[in-house]
């Protein structure tokens, strides 16, 4: 049976505006339904099964993975990943992952299959609509700070945030961790729920910290670091990163 991704979006299938919390619920959700809501990093082949058939706003689609093979941009340099669709190829999207230069890193294989599920979520309906070739790729090389603002890998950062480590997960992942370094914690009250903060630590047992979530989730030393400042569990360090 097809899992079901719904979002508001235009009678072209064009994303609505949406919001950051908005695509950072339909990525919790998706982690749900296609990764299982548990402590454990997310298995690349788990998703390439949970994900063969979708369907997005209505529409009928099938998600073919490939991670055993190079994959290049345009001009022939190494690109970490590709979502694509080919209108000789109706109703499928096609992901690959660049497992000559992912292969031995599993938690930038995962960041990336994350990033181009988002592209597949957002992005490619529009395009199978229409029946135009489209092809969103994932560079090693982050784009210069003059470029403008591009909405689709907005969208596809913020997903693949919350999808790889989702806040509800981090706030039951981080009291374990920080019981077990001797890290007291302060709890409040955040939308009906208590959420857990770390207010006073020393350098050392933070790192140690990171470093252990940064392993439970199967992300890098910098992803979780970014995830526990941007969701506030870290106090004085809310909004840092990207």
């Amino acid at each position: 049976m097809a899992i079901e991704i719904t979002y508001p979006c235009r009678a072209s299938l064009e994303p609505a505006r949406l919001s950051a919390k908005a695509i950072r619920a339909l990525a919790a959700n998706g982690r749900r339904l296609f990764a299982g809501h548990t402590l454990k990093p997310l298995e690349i082949d788990c998703l390439a099964r949970r994900t063969e058939r979708i369907r997005i706003n209505g529409l009928p689609l099938r998600i073919e993975w490939d991670w055993g093979h190079p994959v290049h941009d345009p001009e022939g340099h190494p690109a970490w990943g590709v979502c694509e669709h080919d209108p000789a190829v109706p109703d499928t999207i096609m992901i690959s992952l660049n497992g000559d230069v992912l292969g031995d890193r599993p938690e930038l294989l995962r960041s990336t299959a994350a990033h181009e599920l988002a592209h597949a979520i957002f992005d490619m309906p529009a395009a199978i609509g229409a029946r135009h070739r489209c092809a969103f790729r994932s560079k090693a090389e982050r784009p210069p700070s003059d470029t403008p603002f591009d909405w689709a890998e907005w969208r596809a950062d913020e997903f693949m945030g919350e999808f790889l480590a989702p806040r509800a997960l981090l706030a039951k992942a981080l009291p374990r961790e920080a019981s077990a370094h001797g890290v007291p914690l302060h709890w409040r009250e955040t939308g009906g729920q208590p959420m857990p903060r770390i207010a006073n630590a020393d350098w050392a047992a933070l790192d140690s910290i990171v470093g252990a979530l940064a392993e439970r989730f199967g992300v890098s030393y910098a992803f979780m670091e970014v995830r526990l400042a941007r969701n506030g569990f870290v106090a004085g360090r809310e909004g840092r990163g990207t």
